[in-house]
């Protein structure tokens, strides 16, 4: 695990990479390695393509730092990897919509080992890895995408709207049935594994009321 001496916040990181710091941009890309490349494989399904994408988003950095302005690291961050990760999509198949189905990923298997509780009595930490994989990976795309984002990527439902480019009430409604989802297929490990983004979900959801959703999404 990632260990980060570093007490910087992203945002100094960035413009103490702009000012020549090398070792800066080395710091951001580090904390935010488990995050993105996870995201990534289970989007994709491929380590190749996971592989490629992360480092095109870090060149995208690297090139233009100075398109960050104000507001969150994070977020921004997430917007480069999120338009490359469309990109890809549409060049591999032209028609391709984030509501198809992609192809089966097993990113998720490292969260496993980050269950603070630790898996039940009678399944090891890799049976618990594959199961939370392919539910995962069996969630339609959207909610799919939003899971990862919150779960992964520490992403406000405000600022996973925004990237979406959908309302908060639809962020919010496709954690919902992801959630609802997952709670079905993985039964006996769900609190384990969905505990954190349940807890998560509710906290948020007290400060913006959830809507029920006209339809799923």
């Amino acid at each position: 695990m990632f260990q980060d001496e570093d007490s910087r916040t992203d945002t100094e990181l960035l413009r103490a990479f702009q000012r020549g710091e090398a070792a800066a941009l080395e710091r951001l890309v580090a904390r935010y390695r488990g995050a993105l490349h996870g995201y990534l494989r289970s989007m994709t399904g491929s380590q190749a393509d996971a592989d490629d994408l992360f480092q095109e988003t870090w060149m995208r950095v690297i090139r233009n730092p100075g398109s960050f302005r104000d507001g969150a690291f994070n977020a921004w961050l997430w917007r480069i990897t999120r338009n490359l990760l469309i990109d890809r999509l549409r060049r591999l198949k032209p028609t391709v919509s984030l509501d198809d189905a992609t192809a089966e990923g097993t990113a998720l298997v490292d969260l496993a080992p980050s269950l603070e509780a630790g898996p039940p009595a009678d399944l090891d930490a890799a049976e618990v890895g594959r199961r939370v994989a392919e539910a995962v990976a069996r969630l339609p795309p959207d909610q799919r995408d939003v899971f990862l984002m919150r779960t992964q990527g520490g992403l406000s439902f405000a600022a996973i709207a925004a990237l979406r480019k959908v309302p908060l009430n639809t962020a919010l409604g496709r954690m919902h049935y992801a959630l609802q989802r997952l709670r079905r297929e993985l039964g006996d490990v769900y609190a384990l594994v969905c505990g954190r983004a349940v807890d998560a979900a509710v906290a948020e959801n007290e400060t913006a009321p959830m809507q029920t959703p006209r339809g799923k999404e």
